[in-house]
């Protein structure tokens, strides 16, 4: 198992990266699971989904960031929660090249479309220094009042 580094953004998000492995997809994904029943109140659908979204979104990563690259880099996951909103925000982060899924001449390529389907809002910001994907999910509200939601 590689080693995770862990950061803390805020108080209340999850922030660690990790060497973009298969070992580390599910690894993080699980850290997302906990992280999800730990801070949100969301039916075990909507956690099924937000987990297999997430779990897509670092899969491309492992899978494709370093394709051309000597070794592995890494892969950063950010998950926050705006209690105000109730949104999950997830972004994926690596420092590899972006490769347009149109040119990858494989039977796969589904991940995208996947994760598009399943999160509210879905974006991509590819670059030859790296990419960045979020997910935002609506409709999940805060396991536990905050203070201030608990005085107003």
């Amino acid at each position: 198992m590689s080693a995770h580094t862990t950061h803390t953004a805020r108080r209340g998000d999850l922030c660690q990266t990790t060497q973009a492995t298969p070992e580390a997809v599910g690894a993080l994904t699980e850290s997302t699971r906990r992280w999800l029943a730990d801070t949100v109140r969301i039916d075990a659908e909507r956690h099924a989904d937000i987990a297999l979204a997430t779990y897509e979104a670092l899969s491309n990563c492992a899978d494709h960031a370093y394709r051309d690259h000597a070794t592995r880099g890494t892969m950063t996951l950010r998950v926050s929660h705006d209690g105000g909103e109730g949104v999950v925000r997830i972004c994926v982060t690596d420092e590899g090249r972006w490769i347009d899924p149109a040119v990858l001449a494989t039977s796969r390529g589904r991940g995208m479309i996947l994760m598009r389907a399943l999160a509210d809002d879905f974006t991509v910001d590819g670059r030859d220094d790296g990419t960045t994907v979020c997910l935002h999910f609506h409709r999940c509200p805060a396991l536990r009042l905050t203070d201030a939601e608990a005085t107003a």
